[in-house]
């Protein structure tokens, strides 16, 4: 290759300083080196690139066309230096983001579109189609955050945590349950339950039912929030569900709520990533904001939408 990114350097210099000396010293060298790299090319090329008038170096009209294509190299050059060292230092990137759980995508998207607003050179993508398996994904480069309500076992993924919520047993108004002070497993087994989850993966199996030896009368999946709830509120079946989803829906009477256990049934969120990510740069920057802002947004966008 006869042009390299030094011989653009130089015959820049050369044309803004005037002589070889003075670009000698803005790119830090010594005037025997600039004169060697200058000749080098010339004889590369095989033609002259600068004349020496009244002590100027003045570029020759082939000098002139190099200089052309030499501000657009070394524009574009300067131009991607600055983005990287912005990727760095976390003023521009990309975060690709997952959750574990469907009710997240009810507050999630508006407190990114926050996020977005406040740094506009970062861009969120959010990856839906990793929710069985985001740790993997994560280990797998193909996911930047996953928002989880349980702590993964793998070293190699960090994690911090964000806030707690509480899942509520939901029912119809007129449904015989709501009396109760709270519900314990065996309530379910002659129940219908809603969930929003295949049984496999339903926190309430895992936590509740399974551990108690009780299956409900009968399982369906809804993965669409306003239909568990419209589904519940006829009176078809009852589901478990946060509070602050259904908060709108307790506040109107149209669904009654009664809580899982006597201590109520918590869950945790964390936000995981890899540890270098979560250290610094948008990722880390994102999962401040879901730590100081993500209850309040749920809560506000779901009580918005009614």
């Amino acid at each position: 290759m006869v042009l390299e990114i030094r011989h653009f350097r130089v015959v820049d210099a050369i044309r803004r300083e005037g002589t070889v000396t003075s670009a000698a010293r803005v790119l830090n060298l010594t005037q025997p080196a600039v004169s060697h790299a200058l000749r080098e090319l010339e004889q590369r090329l095989g033609i002259e690139l600068f004349r020496r008038d009244r002590k100027r170096m003045v570029p020759t009209p082939e000098g002139e066309r190099l200089l052309r294509s030499s501000e657009v190299v070394l524009g574009e050059l300067a131009r991607v230096e600055r983005e990287l060292e912005e990727y760095r230092d976390g003023a521009r990137g990309v975060v690709r983001i997952a959750t574990a759980c469907y009710t997240c995508y009810n507050w999630l998207p508006p407190l990114l579109k926050q996020f977005r607003e406040r740094h506009p050179q970062v861009s969120v993508e959010i990856v839906p189609d990793v929710k069985l398996d985001p740790v993997g994904a994560i280990l797998d480069h193909r996911l930047d955050l996953a928002i989880l309500y349980e702590a993964p076992n793998t070293g190699e993924v960090v994690t911090r945590r964000l806030f707690d919520d509480e899942l509520v047993a939901i029912l119809a108004p007129d449904h015989p349950l709501k009396t109760r002070k709270h519900l314990v497993a065996q309530d379910f087994a002659s129940e219908h339950f809603i969930s929003q989850s295949p049984m496999g993966e339903s926190l309430v199996r895992q936590q509740l039912l399974g551990p108690a030896g009780v299956e409900p009368r009968q399982w369906s999946v809804i993965p669409l929030t306003e239909a568990v709830i419209q589904t519940v509120g006829s009176g078809i079946g009852i589901s478990v569900l946060p509070r602050w989803l259904v908060q709108p829906e307790l506040d109107a009477g149209r669904l009654c709520e009664v809580r899982v256990t006597a201590g109520g049934m918590k869950r945790t969120w964390y936000a995981a990533g890899l540890e270098d990510r979560m250290r610094s740069g948008p990722v880390a920057d994102l999962v401040l904001e879901l730590k100081a802002k993500g209850f309040e947004t749920a809560c506000c966008c779901r009580g918005a939408g009614q």
